[in-house]
């Protein structure tokens, strides 16, 4: 009798567990972007100096302002979308796509960038140890946030794969210091980044992406930010892996382990990725006010596309809408 007592309070847990994946995935934004967080871009030839004026138009897909293609499958859902057929630089999708929206974690694209900047300039190495002097507070509800704590030691190498593949928000303000001294050097490097690769209509005010108002990207800039992270070794070696098992250890040298998974949904299991379909460079990225992002560089039938949703409704539909995207490559 007990045994099944405890059977049934086993089998009550997991039935609620479900019921909140369920719910937790397809939670309904609805604070939509308004006039009065987000502004329409104007742009004109006195002040842009994004790709049609440095010469970009050769390498990468360019859009008209307000240019709107193929939208009527994301116009009612999606903050922005966007999509680019590679081999031969034409928009497929463009919806919103110069719009300044909130790109949360998409934001550590050129969080790793910047990093790997630094490790090509000899200013840290991979295999550098980092010692926490402080454990690091992270106040956002949601905010995914690793064990570390003041005192802990690790390894950059995986600090950056933690950064990268399970977008932990406490490892971009490890590495800004580390490199920087401090957050908002970091971040003025983020931006000077983005205006040497043409993503000029972007600001960076921390290197993590949880909300502030004046923290913004477009969809086209993320395009840009996406192919740049082509340039780098480390940043495609790490979005190939489905899995990671790494250590750290504590302030008293015990050894502790993390195994982590990619918060792109294709790459852990749980929506399906399509045969013909290979993900290379991406990022998720999750707040109230962004919603939902998931931007990619993927082969679809041996042929390259860059793609950006930003979807207001849930995480479901985020995935459904990059469904209605493959598609729209044949």
């Amino acid at each position: 009798m007990g045994k099944l007592i405890i059977y049934y309070i086993l089998l009550i847990l997991l039935s609620a567990g479900s019921i909140w994946y369920v719910i937790n995935r397809n939670i309904s934004f609805d604070d939509k972007y308004s006039g009065d967080i987000i502004n329409e871009l104007k742009i004109d030839k006195a002040s842009y100096v994004g790709p049609q004026l440095k010469g970009y138009q050769s390498k990468y897909a360019t859009l008209k302002p307000g240019e709107e293609i193929k939208a009527e499958s994301f116009a009612d859902d999606c903050y922005a979308a966007l999509l680019i057929d590679n081999e031969n630089n034409t928009p497929i999708v463009a919806h919103n796509a110069l719009r300044r929206i909130y790109p949360a974690s998409t934001t550590k694209l050129m969080t790793g960038i910047v990093v790997c900047d630094a490790l090509n300039n000899g200013e840290i190495s991979l295999d550098q140890e980092v010692t926490l002097n402080r454990t690091i507070q992270i106040d956002e509800e949601g905010a995914l946030v690793s064990m570390l704590k003041g005192g802990y030691t690790i390894t950059v190498r995986n600090l950056l794969y933690g950064l990268m593949m399970r977008s932990y928000n406490d490892y971009a303000i490890i590495l800004a210091e580390l490199i920087a001294g401090d957050q908002q050097s970091f971040c003025e490097r983020m931006n000077q980044k983005a205006i040497e690769i043409g993503a000029t209509n972007s600001h960076f005010v921390n290197p993590h992406g949880l909300h502030d108002d004046n923290h913004y990207i477009t969809a086209y800039d993320m395009y840009l930010i996406l192919n740049e992270a082509k340039k780098y070794d480390i940043l495609k070696e790490i979005d190939s892996y489905d899995t990671f098992s790494y250590t750290f250890t504590d302030e008293e040298g015990a050894t502790w382990d993390d195994d982590i998974s990619p918060t792109n949904q294709f790459l852990s299991g749980n929506h399906s990725l399509p045969s013909n379909i290979t993900i290379h460079e991406w990022k998720t990225g999750t707040t109230d006010l962004a919603g939902n992002i998931l931007t990619m560089n993927v082969d679809v039938d041996g042929k390259s596309y860059s793609l950006f949703v930003a979807d207001g409704e849930s995480q479901d539909d985020l995935y459904d809408k990059i469904g209605i995207m493959f598609n729209l490559t044949k």
